[in-house]
C-alpha cells in the first residue's frame, strides 16, 4: 500500500515538474520574440529618422589661407641716396650731392595666397608693390610648388639662410646678405639642402659687344646645424657664366663660392646674427648688386683677357636686443668688396658699406612700428667715395585668413 501511494505522488510530481518546465520555456520564448520585435521596431524608427545618404562625389578643396601686410614708410634723405624708396649703397651717385628729400609710400606691402597643407603638397604666390622705380607696379616674390621636402618654382635662393636675416625697416635689408629671386628646383631635408637654379649670369662688357649667357643651372649645396643657442649654416655655390658675342661665338668661365651664416642667442633677451662669404661670380647673390646699380660684376670682358669672373666677398654682423617683451633694439652693419683691378673702369664699385640702427614695437601680433636711421657708402675703383644717411619711419600691419 505504501509502495503504491509512493509511486502516485513521485509521478504527479513528475508530471507537475514537467508542465511548470514547459509554461516557462514557453513564457521566455514569447519574452525573447517580444524583445526582438520591439529592438526592429526601434532600428526601423531610427532608419527613418536619419535616413542613410549615399557617399558624396563632390571635389574635396584643399586649404586656402590669404596673408599679407599693409607697410607704410616715411623716409627722409639729406643727401641723394640713389633710390628713393630702398637704401642700395650700390647706387649712390658719385660726389657730394646735398639734396633734401621726403618720400611717402607703401611699395613693401604684400598680398599673397597659399593653397594646400603646410605637412603636404602646397603652392605658394606672393607679390609686392616694387615692380617699377618712379611707380607702384606689382612684383612677384614667390610663385612655387611645395611637396615634402620638394621644391620647385620661383623664388628665394636656396643659399639664403632666412633665419638669420636681421632686423631693419628698410625694406632692401644688409648690402652683402645673400639674397636672390631666380627660378630653381630644391630638396631640402633636415639638415641638408641641394638645389638647382637658374644660372642667369650678370656680366660688364664695357664694348657691348656681347650679352650674359648660361648653359648649365647653378648647383648649390647648403648644411644647417641647429644648436642649443642657435644655428650655424655652410652654403657652397657653382656657376658657370658666359658671353656671347654678335657673330654667335660663346665664351664661358666656372666659378666657386661659399657662405657661412648662423644665430646665437646670448640669455633670453640678446640674439647675434651674422654672415660672411666669398668667392668669385658672387655679384649676381647679393642683396645689393643683384639687378641693382653695378648688376653687372659677376664677370667683365676685359679686352686683351676676355672673360674672366671677378672675385666678390661680403659679410654682415647684427645684434637684437628685446629689452621689454614689445620693444626690440637692432644694430646691423655689412659691406662687399669687389676685386681692385686697374683694367675695370675708374667709376665701377669697389666697395660698398651699409648700417642700420632700429626700434620697432610689436603692438600685437598683427601690428608695428618703428623708427631707423641709416647709412650707406660707395666707393669707386678709383677711390671716389660717396655717402648717403636716411631716417625711416614704418607703420606695418600684418594678416592671415584661412
Amino acid at each position: 500500500m505504501s509502495r503504491v501511494r509512493t509511486t502516485i505522488w513521485t509521478t504527479a510530481f513528475s508530471t507537475s515538474a514537467l508542465v511548470s518546465a514547459g509554461l516557462c520555456a514557453d513564457t521566455t520564448e514569447a519574452e525573447i520574440r517580444r524583445l526582438q520585435q520591439e529592438l526592429n521596431q526601434l532600428k526601423a524608427s531610427l532608419s527613418q529618422d536619419a535616413p542613410t545618404r549615399p557617399p558624396s562625389n563632390d571635389p574635396q578643396w584643399p586649404s586656402f589661407a590669404v596673408f599679407g601686410k599693409v607697410s607704410v614708410d616715411a623716409i627722409y634723405d639729406d643727401k641723394n641716396a640713389g633710390l628713393k624708396d630702398l637704401l642700395i649703397p650700390s647706387t649712390i651717385p658719385a660726389g657730394d650731392t646735398h639734396q633734401q628729400n621726403v618720400e611717402l609710400h607703401g611699395k613693401n606691402s604684400q598680398l599673397g595666397v597659399r593653397i594646400g597643407e603646410g605637412g603636404g603638397a602646397q603652392a605658394v604666390f606672393a607679390m609686392d608693390l616694387f615692380g617699377s622705380v618712379d611707380g607702384y607696379e606689382l612684383r612677384v616674390r614667390d610663385f612655387y610648388f611645395e611637396y615634402g621636402a620638394l621644391r620647385a618654382g620661383y623664388g628665394y635662393t636656396a643659399l639664403l639662410d632666412g633665419t638669420a636675416w636681421p632686423l631693419t625697416l628698410d625694406s632692401q635689408g644688409p648690402n652683402s646678405a645673400i639674397f636672390a629671386r631666380q627660378t630653381g628646383v630644391r630638396w631640402q631635408g633636415e639638415h641638408l639642402t641641394l638645389a638647382l637654379e637658374d644660372p642667369n649670369p650678370e656680366v660688364y662688357d664695357p664694348e657691348n659687344l656681347s650679352s650674359a649667357s648660361g648653359r648649365r643651372p647653378d648647383v648649390i649645396a647648403a648644411w644647417t646645424q641647429p644648436h642649443g643657442r642657435g644655428h650655424g649654416r655652410v652654403g657652397l655655390v657653382h656657376r658657370e657664366i658666359g658671353v656671347e658675342f654678335a657673330d654667335g661665338d660663346q665664351q664661358f668661365a666656372s666659378a666657386t663660392g661659399g657662405v657661412v651664416s648662423g644665430t646665437l642667442a646670448l640669455g633670453d633677451t640678446v640674439t647675434l646674427l651674422a654672415s660672411a662669404s666669398y668667392g668669385e661670380a658672387m655679384a649676381h647673390y647679393y642683396n645689393d648688386l643683384s639687378g641693382f646699380g653695378d648688376g653687372g660684376m659677376d664677370g667683365y670682358v676685359f679686352a686683351d683677357r676676355g672673360l674672366e669672373p671677378l672675385l666678390a666677398q661680403g659679410g654682415y654682423l647684427a645684434g637684437q636686443w628685446r629689452f621689454r617683451p614689445d620693444w626690440t633694439l637692432a644694430l646691423v652693419g655689412g659691406e662687399i668688396t669687389l676685386e681692385n683691378d686697374r683694367d675695370l673702369p675708374a667709376d665701377a664699385m669697389r666697395r660698398t658699406r651699409y648700417g642700420t640702427l632700429s626700434l620697432v614695437r610689436q603692438h600685437d601680433d598683427h601690428l608695428s612700428y618703428g623708427a631707423e636711421f641709416a647709412y650707406g657708402m660707395r666707393d669707386n675703383q678709383a677711390g671716389d667715395r660717396s655717402e648717403a644717411p636716411r631716417v625711416q619711419l614704418n607703420l606695418t600691419y600684418q594678416f592671415k585668413h584661412t
